[in-house]
This record gives C-alpha cells, sequence and structure tokens, in this order.
C-alpha cells in the first residue's frame, strides 16, 4: 500500500510528485526490509520505480542490475567465496590461535580470538561462515575448561566472537553492506572514495576496538577467568592441518593479489602504465580477470575456481538483489526532479546546519549507532548518505572523513535481533547465550565505541582523508 499508494498523495513543497512515488517506494522497501525480508521486496520496489514517472522498468534494471558497484557485489563473492570453499580461512585462523603470547594469559586471548574473528570476516565473501567457524572453535575451548551457558565469560565471549566478525563485515569497501553504503554516499556525492585511505581506518580503528573489548572484559565486565588462566596453544595444535595444497596456495596468492592491485592505484602515480590501465578497469575489472584467470587454469583437471558451484554455494542472492534495489533507489532520493533532498536540508537545518565540526560529528554518530541496532545497517547507510554529504559541506566538514566514520559506526550492531541478520543469529544462539547478556553488555560496548568513535575515529578520519 505504501509502496504504491503514497505517490496519489498530495505533494508537500519541496517534494514533488515524482518525489511523492519515489518517497512512498523508499519508505514501503525500508520497511520490508526490516521486517519481513530481503529478496522478494528488492524485487518489488523494482517493479514500482518501473511503474512510477521517475524512470522506465529498462532505466530501473540498467540503474540496478547495471550498476557497477552490483557487478562488483556480485563478482566478490564468487572470489572470497572460493577462497573459504577450499578451506584457506582454517590456515588463517589457526595462525592466529597458535601465537605463543596468549599462553598464560586470558584477556590477550580473549583478543586475539576476536581479532583473528575479525580478520577472517575482513577476507571473505559472507561473514557467517568465518562467525560460525570461530563460534564452533570457542566452544571447544569453553566446553574443555568447563564453561556453560550463563557463565559470564562464555557469554562475553560468544558477544565478542560476534563483534569481530562485525567489525570485519566493515572493513572492504568491496563487499556487503559497507560497499553499500560507500556506494550511496559516492552517488550522492559525485566523489570517488579511496580504498587505502578507507581500509587504513578501518583497520586502525578495528584494532582499537577490539583492545577496548578486551580492555572491558579486564576492567568493567571483570568475569570468572580462573578456568581459562592455563590457556595455550597446545589447545590448538592437536588436531594437525595438513599442509596447504596447489589449489589453496594458488588462491592464498590471490586473495592478496587481488587486495594488493586493488590498492595500487591509491599508493603509486597512476601515470604509470600497469597503474594506469588497473585504475581504467577498476576493482570491477580486476576481480572478474581472477575470475577468468582461476576458472580457466585446471589442477588435477579441474578448474581452480568452478564457477558454477561457488556460484551456486556462495552468491548470497538477498545481498545481490539488496545492493541492486538500493544503488536505484539512492540515485532516485538525491534527483533534483524529486525534491527530497532540499526537503531533508530544510527538516534537520535545525538540528545539523550550522554546528561546528565535532558537534555535527557527534549527533550523527550517535543517531547511527541508535538506528544501526533498531534497522537494517546497510539500509540505513543508503538513508543517512544524502543527509551526510549534504550538511558536511554546509558545516565545513570533510565530507569523505565523516562518511567513513559513520559506515563504521553503522556497523556496530549488535543490540537488537533487527540490527543485523547477523544480530540475529547472536540472539538465536541460545544454546551459550542469553538476550539478557546480550543487552547487558551489548549496552556498555555500544556507549565504548560511540566515545571511542567520536574521540579518536573522527579525528583520524579527518588525519587520514
Amino acid at each position: 500500500m505504501i509502496m504504491f499508494g503514497f505517490g496519489m498523495l498530495e505533494p508537500f513543497a519541496p517534494v514533488t510528485a515524482i518525489g511523492m512515488q519515489v518517497l512512498g517506494i523508499f519508505i514501503g522497501v525500508i520497511y520490508l526490509w526490516s521486517f519481513v525480508g530481503i529478496l522478494w521486496p528488492s524485487l518489488l520496489g523494482l517493479i514500482a520505480l518501473g511503474i512510477s514517472d521517475y524512470a522506465t522498468m529498462p532505466e530501473v534494471l540498467l540503474k540496478s542490475f547495471g550498476d557497477t558497484v552490483t557487478i562488483l557485489v556480485f563478482f566478490a563473492m564468487i572470489l572470497f567465496g572460493a577462497i573459504q570453499h577450499h578451506g584457506i580461512t582454517n590456515y588463517i585462523s589457526r595462525w592466529f590461535l597458535t601465537r605463543k603470547i596468549i599462553n598464560g594469559r586470558p584477556v590477550v586471548f580473549s583478543f586475539i580470538f576476536i581479532y583473528a574473528t575479525y580478520v577472517l570476516a575482513a577476507l571473505s565473501a559472507n561473514i557467517l561462515p568465518a562467525l560460525l567457524l570461530m563460534w564452533a572453535i570457542l566452544y571447544g575451548v569453553l566446553e574443555n575448561v568447563g564453561y556453560k551457558k550463563g557463565d559470564a565469560y562464555a557469554s562475553i565471549m560468544v558477544i565478542g566472537t560476534m563483534f569481530g566478525a562485525i567489525s570485519g563485515q566493515a572493513a572492504k569497501p568491496f563487499t556487503g553492506s559497507a560497499l553499500m553504503v560507500v556506494a550511496s554516499f559516492e552517488k550522492v556525492s559525485k566523489m570517488k572514495l579511496d580504498y587505502l585511505p578507507y581500509m587504513l581506518f578501518g583497520l586502525v580503528m578495528s584494532t582499537l576496538a577490539i583492545i577496548a573489548f578486551s580492555l572491558l572484559i579486564k576492567f568493567v565486565f571483570k568475569p570468572d577467568m580462573s578456568r581459562i588462566a592455563n590457556i595455550n596453544t597446545e589447545q590448538f595444535e592437536k588436531e594437525k592441518l595438513p599442509a596447504m595444497d596447489l589449489r589453496q596456495k594458488i588462491l592464498f596468492a590471490c586473495l592478496f593479489g587481488y587486495l594488493g592491485l586493488i590498492l595500487l592505484p591509491s599508493i603509486l602515480p597512476k601515470t604509470i602504465g600497469f597503474v594506469a590501465l588497473i585504475n581504467k578497469i577498476g576493482p570491477w575489472g580486476v576481480v572478474i580477470a581472477f575470475i577468468v584467470g582461476l576458472s580457466l587454469f585446471k589442477i588435477n583437471n579441474k578448474p581452480i575456481i568452478d564457477f558454477k558451484e561457488i556460484t551456486g554455494r556462495y552468491v548470497t542472492w538477498d545481498v545481490y538483489f539488496l545492493v541492486a534495489m538500493a544503488m536505484v533507489i539512492s540515485g532516485a532520493l538525491t534527483q533534483d526532479a524529486t525534491g527530497i533532498k532540499p526537503f531533508l536540508t530544510e527538516v534537520l537545518n535545525p538540528l545539523l546546519g550550522n554546528r561546528s565540526p565535532i558537534v555535527f560529528t557527534t549527533i550523527l554518530i550517535i543517531f547511527s549507532m541508535i538506528i544501526t541496532n533498531v534497522a537494517n545497517n546497510g539500509v540505513m547507510g543508503v538513508l543517512l548518505m544524502p543527509i551526510v554529504y549534504s550538511f558536511s559541506l554546509q558545516n565545513g566538514t570533510n565530507p569523505m572523513a565523516i562518511a567513513t566514520a559513520i559506515t563504521f559506526a553503522l556497523h556496530v550492531a549488535i543490540l537488537t535481533p533487527a540490527a543485523s541478520p547477523y544480530a540475529a543469529i547472536l540472539y538465536g544462539n541460545k544454546d551459550w547465550v542469553e538476550a539478557k547478556d546480550i543487552g547487558k553488555y551489548g549496552a556498555i560496548i555500544v556507549v565504548t565505541m560511540l566515545v571511542l568513535y567520536v574521540i579518536v575515529g573522527f579525528p583520524l578520519s579527518n588525519l587520514i582523508f
């Protein structure tokens, strides 16, 4: 009703008749995404836009499925999915958990474990396999030393593992919800976000966030850690992993090769021939080239990447269609023909207009962390970016700096099941953690992260950008 009926209402200046149609579709898909599902509401939204006066159906399809962001999401899921499929993440997690620095140091172990989850999630197409893998390892450790459901340390570490995973989700601006938010900013601002400073900011802030989480364990939560006081690497070395085979070594090299190539234009002058080529084809061309090469070359008569198998298992269609719809609707919201952007500026000016950069940033980070814990973080990012860009210019704030800080703040999404699909999975993990514990510890975590992003995050992003 909202999606198709809102546009029939009388427009209110400066929103136009087309703007009313687009606004109705946007409100409709936001509601359905948050409370019903992802896939079919996204497709319904595309149909609604095709029926509206905003664009024809072919134009809508071109702006959604033909958008470079949607294309990048699809192929990145295949490349990173192949890396997960062939067990590369097992070797990475084992490396972290066999560092001797954890021996007899439960707080250090907690930090290393959560940080390993962050790294695995950052290197995965979808953070869920990384989260489930690390949870499975954690359960084994907890059971071996005698922890059970309801024990404070067990609950904190289950939540901490989830925190590490969602930190990894924000780490790379070329997959998942982070890409969706970044792409929305780029569409609104007509600026290209530089991957290198974004990822550098993410590395520093995520490391500081996980250190802060570990300090909360020691000084604020103060769980009984006596049973894990004698933790040592031998517990993780009992089952030896076989040496990497040739396929795994190639995929491992391709993982870092891909990351290196897409960062190359940020490091070296674009006038250098090879760098100019990489810059021209962009991350889209690079990921497709990797997939072509890995599909072409065979080991034991089997391609390094079995395209059909990997696509069938690792392309998350909900995410793909969500991104397609988000790209076209974010573009529609900021079109002059809709009048929505001046309307938002007019309404929010008393709150956000003519504020100092630090006050403006604090308000937005507080709002971001509140809204992301009651609604899908990627969707809320798409909603926020036009506001972020518009008022950044008005207040003299660096748009890229604030957009980057907000993107990471939006991923501190753990307080309610509606915050993200992964928060819903955390709440469903009733064998190890109770809802009241998620609320109790989660609230302290969110407030701590809010302070960290205001005091450190925004100044750091200004320095980097």
